[in-house]
Formats: structure tokens, sequence, C-alpha cells
């Protein structure tokens, strides 16, 4: 029997979209043996778990336990995020979460079509969600009295409130056009680069997956690798999912940044008593009526609100008598688990293209590596087909002339494989500067542009200087690689050298940022000097490249202003890391960091960190969430770095330990991918299950 459980754990090919009778009745005739399974987690020096198991099951009970046991609390949060009940046990100020939740139905659509998933994501997420109640069994005072109940269904729910900040986004900026201001959407942004066999020292394909996001929150992810049968992967999960989705397998490697076709649409809809008009009829707008519950002191007030809709989806705005709706196409979509399972078992580069063309991840340049030398990118999406002359960047007119028309193919999707350059590279930019001389331009897509989505618009600062170190690159090591993703080179800093050096400006403090490297390290004083001088600029300092019209008076000025700050707030030595840290908010820990994106100096670098002021510093909040960089070969090595650390308790070792050791450092440690005797050399504890 055993045996027979093992062979259903083929990789999805054999599972996803063939029939799933045969597998439901091996899957029921297999649980006499799912008691038996025996489960290891090994954490690595920096608590990291790897888990050893027999099946998926097996893995996702212990991915469960490990997360619950590092993270509870924030992935309790999480599922009442993506159903919308924050409000009611963290009070009114997450009454337009909530209701934000209620009207895209996150809870209903997942409640409806949880059977619909395949036996398998079911018997996975279950296991999963058994994996966090065993913790919580075991350790009752960790557990929250706010806890809600844990459901199946919240695994699936909060798979699309991940996703939707970006077609509600896109939906959102079509609003604009009309005058109207949509619900603010957090900023959303990441590196990622291929470079080809041809181009690399090992002669395998060389992956960055390198997400920016908030370092708090429902987008900190969680560091793990996991070995189940087939399964081998190691990755960047979202707490309260079992499983990873941006990371390796012993065959591809999974990459995202924002960006991606237009997915989403604003309706302009003409209104009149409770109807709307649509192909000269007048049809009944629909609604149904949510309590949102308010925490206020020790009761919880119920607050009654109507949500009203067409079919092309919920009001969100009314002005000069037109409601405002807003479509988007993954309204009713719940596949998301489905399609991650297929993506992380693939194979090959054509059964990755399976599981993408099931289109239920929202807008993103993914690019995909394979052991078998290729480099891959598309840019994703469930993308709807538009009528001729109807122009989905602004509200469409609802009475039927712009109805959508299907979803296009996955094949239609702009997308290009092993390009002759040998890399590519996309942080958050138009295909036309993935490459030099790139084959992605826009005019091939004029017949349905919204797919392209972009123009032919320069690289932005960061992507810029990581084009030029791929096209330069020939015989790539990991460690240049990694150099290249960790990367503290200000854009164009030598402009301003030069502006600067024409004035014939004297003395220690300028002459400071004219021997600088340009390179803001955090232990550079000459970055720290120009970061002050730009500052001192004021507005223009916002600049790229020095304005015509800044005088030598004008920098002589800024230098003056800047040098006197140096002495007046910063110590003898001071440099570019006394000022910028990294570290957990609220702690009295925290260490010199370099690289950042300082938009009020111009001063970006391919190494994303943004910072917020705390005090008299200026303390890491955002930016690169969980860096990976992954060699390609058979089976693949790979590097990871999180911010912050993997637990969440203060008293743990591993609560800030990566920011400390590694992130303030520019390190990146080893994930011992299949390398389990390296490993065991390296544990600081074992835990053994059984599911």
């Amino acid at each position: 029997m055993r045996q027979d459980f093992n062979i259903r754990l083929l990789p999805s090919r054999a599972i996803i979209g063939a029939s799933m009778k045969p597998f439901a009745l091996l899957l029921l005739a297999s649980t006499c043996c799912w008691g038996a399974e025996k489960i290891r987690i090994l954490r690595d020096e920096f608590g990291v778990p790897h888990i050893f198991a027999e099946t998926p099951a097996g893995a996702a009970y212990a991915s469960g336990y490990a997360q619950a046991e590092d993270r509870l609390e924030e992935l309790l949060r999480n599922y009442r995020k993506a159903e919308g009940t924050m409000s009611e046990v963290f009070g009114e100020s997450w009454f337009r979460h909530d209701y934000r939740q209620r009207l895209w139905r996150h809870r209903r659509v997942a409640e409806e079509h949880y059977k619909d998933l395949s036996p398998l994501s079911r018997a996975i997420i279950e296991a999963f969600q058994a994996g966090v109640k065993q913790f919580m069994s075991e350790h009752p005072d960790q557990v929250p009295a706010w806890a809600p109940k844990i459901e199946p269904w919240q695994v699936v729910a909060l798979g699309r409130y991940i996703i939707w900040g970006w077609p509600e986004s896109e939906a959102g900026g079509d609003l604009l056009h009309a005058g109207i201001q949509p619900d603010p959407i957090a900023y959303h942004g990441s590196n990622e680069w291929l470079v080809a066999p041809g181009r690399t020292a090992m002669h395998a394909p060389i992956a960055l997956i390198d997400p920016h996001l908030t370092w708090y929150g429902e987008f900190r992810f969680y560091e793990m690798r996991v070995y189940a049968g087939d399964l081998a992967y190691s990755g960047a999960a979202i707490v309260g999912v079992p499983f990873p989705t941006l990371g390796h397998s012993r065959y591809v490697s999974i990459a995202m940044t924002t960006g991606g076709p237009d997915t989403s649409d604003a309706y302009e809809e003409e209104i009149q008593d409770g109807k709307y008009k649509f192909h000269g009829e007048w049809r009944s707008i629909q609604s149904w009526t949510e309590k949102i519950g308010v925490k206020v002191g020790d009761k919880v007030d119920w607050k009654p609100v109507t949500i009203e809709f067409t079919h092309h989806g919920p009001i969100v705005a009314h002005k000069n008598g037109k409601a405002y709706t807003l479509a988007i196409p993954y309204a009713d979509e719940f596949g998301l688990m489905d399609e991650s399972w297929a993506m992380i078992t693939s194979h090959n580069l054509a059964e990755m293209k399976k599981a993408l063309a099931m289109r239920q991840y929202m807008a993103q340049n993914i690019m995909v590596g394979t052991v078998d030398g290729d480099i891959y990118y598309v840019r994703n999406g469930r993308v709807p087909v538009r009528p001729a002359g109807c122009d989905p960047s602004k509200p469409m007119p609802g009475t039927g002339a712009c109805e959508w028309q299907g979803i296009h193919p996955f094949e239609d999707l702009v997308q290009i494989q092993n390009p002759p350059q040998g890399y590519m590279q996309n942080c958050n930019i138009s295909p036309w500067v993935m490459m030099k001389d790139s084959p992605l331009v826009p005019e091939k897509y004029a017949a349905h542009p919204y797919l392209y989505n972009a123009g032919r618009t320069p690289a932005n600062q960061r992507a810029a200087m990581v084009l030029d170190d791929l096209a330069a690159a020939q015989d790539l090591t990991a460690g240049q690689a990694m150099d290249i993703a960790l990367s503290t080179q200000v854009y164009e800093a030598d402009l301003w050298q030069e502006r600067i050096r024409k004035t014939g400006a004297a003395g220690n403090f300028a002459r400071s940022i004219l021997d600088w490297n340009r390179r803001s390290d955090a232990d550079s004083s000459g970055a720290l000097a120009y970061y002050l001088f730009k500052m001192a600029l004021g507005e223009r300092g916002t600049l790229i490249e020095p304005p015509a019209d800044l005088t030598d008076d004008d920098l002589r000025a800024a230098l003056a202003k800047a040098e006197q700050q140096l002495h007046a707030d910063f110590p003898l030595g001071a440099v570019y890391g006394t000022l910028f840290r990294v570290g957990r908010e609220g702690s009295p820990r925290n260490w010199p960091a370099g690289g950042g994106t300082l938009p009020l100096a111009a001063m970006s670098t391919p190494r994303a960190i943004s910072f917020e002021k705390k005090d008299k510093i200026m303390l890491g909040n955002g930016g690169q969430t969980s860096t990976q960089l992954v060699i390609l070969t058979k089976p693949p090595q790979s590097w990871m770095v999180l911010p912050l650390g993997e637990s969440d308790h203060p008293d743990s070792p591993h609560f800030d330990d990566q920011a400390e050791k590694l992130f303030s450092k520019a390190r990146m440690k080893p994930t011992y991918f299949l390398r389990r005797e390296e490993l065991e050399k390296h544990l600081t504890a074992e835990k053994d299950l059984t599911y």
C-alpha cells in the first residue's frame, strides 16, 4: 500500500488536468498508511526548517507545525486578513480593509469552491492545517485569544488575497482617468534575472530570485526546504500556505517581478432607479449585505454594509450620476494552489509552461530556469480579450460595446525562450530593455497592446545597472553573480562627482565625495557625505543628473550645509552604516547596512532596501525580502538570505540573526539543497513528527 501511495506522487503532469477519479480512490485507499508516516524537521544554524517526509501530505503537516512554531500569530492574522475579520479583534482602523476583502468575496469563493480543488491539493491543505493545530494543542499558551477557527478554505482565500493587490491596482488605475481616487495599494517591486549556460563558469544557468516587498505583514516570507517523494524544493512561502513557489526544485527555478499585461478593467455604468443599462435594456443592480464586526473597547459592534454589483463586478464609486465597477478576471478563480503545485513539481520547461497556462497567478514577469539549460520569460497573466476600439487604460462604457470576449490563451502572452543574448533581467521594466537589443518590442503586439502593456520605456536605475553587468558577464561565477545581486553601486553618481569637481571645491568633505568609489557600502564615509550633500540640495537633490541651471554657488552652499550637518549630527568617523541600519522594528538591536533606494537623494542600487526614519537612524523596513541565488547544475546549488530572521519570538536566537550575521554584511548562506550530509553538520534542532 505504501508503494502505491508513493506512485501517485509523480509530478503534476500525471495529476492536474487528468481524470481525478482513480487518484481519489487511491487517496482514500492510502489513508490507512498516513498515521504511520514519520517526518523529521532539521533546523540549521539560522533556524530554517528542512523537512524530510515520505509524502506531500506529510511534508505539509510538518510545514504547518514549523510555521506555527515560528510565526503562529502572523499565520492567524493572515487568515483573518484574507477573510476580512480583522476589525472585530483589532478595531476600527481595519474596517476599510475588511470591507474590501468582503467586496472581493475571497471567503465566499474559497468556501464555495474548496471542494473543486484537486484531491491532492485538498490533502496537502488539510495536512498543513493539521500540523498547525497540533502545535497549537501542544502550546496553548501561544494561541492568542483572537485566533480564528482554522478552516481549509482559508488557504484558498489567503492565496486570492495575496495576489489581489496587483489586479485591483490595475483596475483602480483606470479610475484615475475618470478623476476617481481608488483605494491605495502598496507598491510592489522586485529584481530577477537569468544567465544562460554559455555565459557562466559552471556551464549551467544562474538565476536570481529577489522580491522587494515590506518586511512586515503578509508578505514577510518564510524560508524552508522540503523533501517528500518527488517533491524537493527550496524557497520562500507565504505564512499560512503549505509550500513555497518562489524558489527552485531539483529541476527548475521560479522568479517573479511586478509588471505584466493589463488584466483588469473599470467600467462606467449608466444607472437609473436601481438599474443599469446594458445592450439597450435596464438590468437590476444586484446586492448583498455583509456584517463587519468592529471592536470598540470590550465589545464588538456589527456594522451592516451593502455591496452592489453588476455583471462586470462590484460598484466601487459614483460620480456625476454614473456608477463605476471593477472587472477582475480572477473574481471567481480558486485554483492557485493547483497551479503552484504543478509549477513546483515540473520536471522541465514544457511541464512548467503547461502549469503556467492555468493562468491563476496575477500579472507578473515570470522567469524560469531549468537544469536542462533553458532560460525562459513570460509576461504572465489572466488577460481578457478586449474588442477593437476599446481602451482598457481608462473606464470603458458598460453598456455592451466593450464586453470581454474570453481570455487570451497562454500562447498569446509575451514570452521568449533562450534569447541569443544569453541573459535577461526584469527589474520592473518594459520587455524592450530586458536585454541589449531586445527582440521583445511593443510593435509586435500592436493588435493587442494591453498584452505588452508598456512602451519603449528606458530602464529604471536598478535595471540599467543590472543590464550592463549581465551584458558584460562572461564565465560568470557564483561569487560574481552574488556581487551583482547585492551590488551597492549608486546609479550615475559619477555625473555629480564631475559637476562638483568643476566647481573647484576644496576641503576634506568635498574630497571624500570626489574620491568615493560610488558604492553605498556600509563602511563608506564617502557614501554618507554624498547622501548628505544630495539632501542639502533640496528638490534638486531628487534628480539623477545635475540640472543645467545648477550654479557653482548652489553646489558650494550644499556642500557647506552637508558638512555642517555631518559635524553636528554624527560622531567622528561616521560612515553610511552609521545612519542606515537594519534590524527588527521596536528592537534596541540594529546593524549597519549598505545599499538601498533613497528617492529624496536619487540614490538607487541593485540591492533594494527602503528605509524609514526612527529617532536618529534610518531603519530598513522593506526591499529585498527573500533573496535567492540558484545555479542550475544537476543538482542545483543555491544561497538565500532573509532581511530579519525566521522566528517571531524575541527570545529566539533566530529572531534577528540573519539581519545581524548575513543581511547587514551583504552575505547569503548556503541552502544545503539535496545535501543532507552537509546540512547535518550545521544543525541546531531536530523534531520528529508522526502524521
